[in-house]
């Protein structure tokens, strides 16, 4: 295996593990707050819309999580993968929402918003930017928590 190979694999490696534990924090905010959380990539393997699908009485979420382990919380999120999963969960009767979770090394942290804002601002800064932009999303976009999504969603 070539040295850039290599390089690129482990790059590939490192991102899925933050991907997983940005998983696991997501998942374990939304159980603290009342949700009951399937992990919809422990079924099928990088499920292809959603990560999270929580329930909390009549309500379902389809959760995408993104997760970042940069001091400024950036992330990557194209609109089109947003307004999908948006599209997906009103066809379910469910709730289309981002998870973006910071990871450190002093606490993680967890904002959630939903998927239309999230393509709304995606495509904001895309239209406003020259060239190719690879952060579309910083945490301080959504201030919402486990413990107050009711407050965004029905």
């Amino acid at each position: 295996m070539s040295a850039t190979a290599k390089e690129s694999w482990m790059q590939a490696a490192e991102k899925m593990q933050v991907g997983e534990r940005a998983e696991e924090e997501a998942e374990a905010a939304l159980a603290a707050a009342g949700w009951e959380v399937i992990n919809l990539n422990r079924l099928a393997k990088n499920f292809r819309f959603a990560d999270l699908l929580a329930k909390r009485g009549a309500t379902r979420l389809l959760v995408q999580v993104k997760g970042t382990t940069t001091d400024e919380g950036k992330f990557g999120a194209l609109p089109g993968p947003a307004r999908a999963l948006h599209e997906l969960a009103r066809h379910l009767d469910a709730q289309a929402v981002y998870a973006l979770v910071r990871l450190a090394a002093d606490g993680s942290v967890v904002r959630f918003g939903t998927a239309e804002n999230a393509a709304a601002i995606a495509d904001d800064r895309t239209a406003n930017y020259r060239g190719t932009l690879r952060y579309h999303l910083f945490i301080s976009d959504f201030e919402h928590t486990a413990a107050d999504l009711d407050e965004i969603v029905c």
